[in-house]
């Protein structure tokens, strides 16, 4: 292999934090890493990288070359992106972060079928906690759910679709608290709440018209996992906000009810991040391009108007986020 093959295996190691890590994402046996980068390391005349059992970090000078191999790897995507448009057949490795339940309801289906249609790209879905992280690392996109603004950063920012919410509870439950007629009769109520919110008991409801209130609950359990939540709801713990694609057959077979109809959780929009457009492969295009109609079509209420107090679906938009320009996700 040559050089500069060996410094952009030297940035994926250093990205991963170990060979283990690095043999894992690439493929590449932890042996043959070890060995290109002692052979890199011979040919520059430096050490580049601590190794031992319970160490790994680069050395000062192996930091400044990865910052700067950085670049080389960024170029040789860019070349072999103007290669794959003139040839029209996506190929290479496609590396993806998604969050874990976002990927069990949504993004799976389409990624396999994504792999089965175009089977020269080496597709990787990996997934995360659903926490914002303005450092992608080594992947090519990373798909995040969002309720609020997104944190100021240099990565590219587009919307794909936007899920309603509805807020549900177990029928026996609303049974023995009984009839409720308006958000203030909500009040006090048990809820189960989302560990991503910071345990926060105030929740903010939408209605017709842009009707807008807040609700105090008692979160007598919260978890950072919606199929959790989902359990919690349908065995009566409390009030839970959940994504209309993971509840609505639940209110269809009555093991879930609206316990205010007309009054709804603030939707979710679902971002893809990337760090330039110009480093997105033809592969990477194509997965937005189908990823954004798949999430629209399954994301549609089926009688093809919004869920109450949900906002409809927008069209995708792309920004750079900074200091001077703010992500607006969807309004709140």
């Amino acid at each position: 292999m040559g050089t500069v093959d060996d410094l952009t295996l030297l940035v994926e190691i250093i990205e991963a934090g170990s060979l283990s890590a690095a043999s894992r994402k690439t493929g590449i046996p932890k042996s043959s890493l070890s060995r290109r980068i002692s052979d890199l390391e011979s040919q520059l005349g430096v050490h580049l990288v601590h190794r031992g059992p319970r160490n790994f970090a680069p050395t000062e000078i192996g930091l400044s070359i990865y910052e700067r191999s950085q670049k080389i790897r960024e170029e040789l995507v860019a070349i072999k992106a103007l290669a794959e448009v003139r040839t029209n057949r996506p190929s290479g490795m496609l590396r993806i972060s998604c969050p874990a339940v976002l990927s069990e309801i949504l993004v799976t289906d389409f990624a396999i079928q994504f792999a089965e249609t175009y089977p020269d790209v080496r597709l990787t879905l990996d997934n995360t906690k659903g926490t914002f992280d303005p450092k992608i690392d080594h992947y090519d996109l990373a798909i995040h759910p969002a309720r609020e603004d997104l944190a100021d950063s240099e990565l590219i920012c587009q919307k794909l679709a936007t899920t309603p919410y509805q807020l549900v509870a177990a029928p026996a439950l609303m049974a023995r608290l009984g009839h409720r007629a308006s958000p203030a009769d909500l009040e006090g109520l048990p809820g189960v709440g989302w560990g991503a919110d910071g345990f926060m008991a105030r929740w903010r409801l939408l209605g017709a018209n842009d009707a807008t209130t807040e609700i105090n609950v008692k979160l007598n359990f919260s978890a950072n996992n919606l199929n959790i939540i989902r359990q919690a709801a349908l065995r009566g713990l409390g009030l839970a906000r959940l994504p209309m694609p993971m509840c609505d057959a639940d209110l269809l077979d009555g093991r879930l009810v609206l316990p205010l109809p007309g009054w709804a959780p603030p939707p979710v929009t679902f971002y893809a991040l990337y760090p330039s457009r110009r480093s997105l492969t033809i592969a990477g295009r194509l997965f937005l391009t189908g990823l954004t109609k798949f999430l629209q079509d399954r994301l549609r209420p089926s009688d093809g108007r919004p869920q109450s107090g949900a906002a409809p679906d927008e069209k995708p938009k792309s920004q750079r986020a900074s200091k001077k320009r703010r992500r607006r996700p969807a309004r709140r």
